[in-house]
């Protein structure tokens, strides 16, 4: 049966597996990143089967609800086919406690990378945005209630243990930008251009809510990382990156403002 994941599925299922394979204790990576571009080695598991026929089938669900984030965990070739072989040993509700523990380990991952993020980390992150001539006036700075902002942006509770780690990050984004505006007043325009130019690219191809808001994450954590990032490194700079994010979203630099 063909198989169609959305772009959100993709983007949630990759950054909530923390780019590891699923399987209890298992540490292959599901993404490599040290070549020029990244190159996925694992593979997208249904829970309950994709068909009719297994393994683990359950008729009762929809062609979208078989490919559905909910249904859906990464793991590497090796243990896809050894739950798939064995559906028997590796009920649905095994399934779903390992996508769980998946999901807390990385939420962990990067709550730890948020604790290490310091101006250095922002610094590049800031920069792979603000490295550009396009100037742009900032707004007022006026900071909106983030569920306010949320709701207008269609942004669901999904991103919001992202969202939470990066508002506890943004006082420092905050004044590590006052300190580069010391050295280069326009460098607050700068970033934010940097930003709004990917933020309007993104939506041109029509992507919006939750998949805006992880593509941008994803987009300053590419910037940033190098194919010699290790993956503890990553942890930190996609904090960082989210940390920048979550300062312009509260102070209405980017996404769209409450009527």
């Amino acid at each position: 049966m063909a198989r169609n994941y959305s772009d959100l599925t993709l983007k949630q299922l990759f950054l909530t597996s923390g780019h590891y394979c699923a399987f209890p204790g298992c540490v292959s990576a599901i993404v490599d990143f040290t070549g020029d571009e990244p190159v996925v080695l694992g593979n997208i598991a249904h829970i309950e089967g994709s068909s009719d026929v297994g393994p683990r089938p359950n008729p009762t669900l929809s062609a979208a609800e078989r490919d559905n984030y909910a249904n859906l965990v990464l793991l590497c070739a090796h243990h896809h086919s050894l739950v798939d072989k064995n559906h028997a040993d590796y009920p649905v509700e095994t399934l779903k406690e390992w996508k769980q523990s998946a999901e807390k380990a990385t939420i962990d991952k990067l709550s730890v990378g948020a604790t290490h993020v310091s101006f250095a980390e922002l610094e590049i992150v800031c920069k792979a945005f603000a490295d550009g001539d396009i100037d742009l006036a900032s707004t007022p700075m006026v900071a909106i209630p983030p569920q306010t902002k949320m709701d207008t942006n269609a942004l669901t509770d999904a991103i919001r243990p992202t969202m939470t780690i990066g508002l506890a990050q943004a006082p420092q984004v905050a004044d590590y930008i006052r300190r580069q505006a010391q050295l280069s007043s326009k460098f607050p325009e700068r970033l934010r251009a940097g930003f709004v130019h990917e933020y309007e690219r993104l939506r041109a191809n029509g992507i919006t809510g939750d998949s805006l808001f992880l593509s941008l994450i994803s987009f300053g954590t590419n910037c940033a990382a190098s194919p010699q990032t290790d993956s503890a490194r990553l942890f930190t700079i996609r904090a960082a990156a989210a940390a920048v994010l979550c300062h312009l979203f509260e102070v209405c630099d980017v996404f769209e403002v409450p009527a």
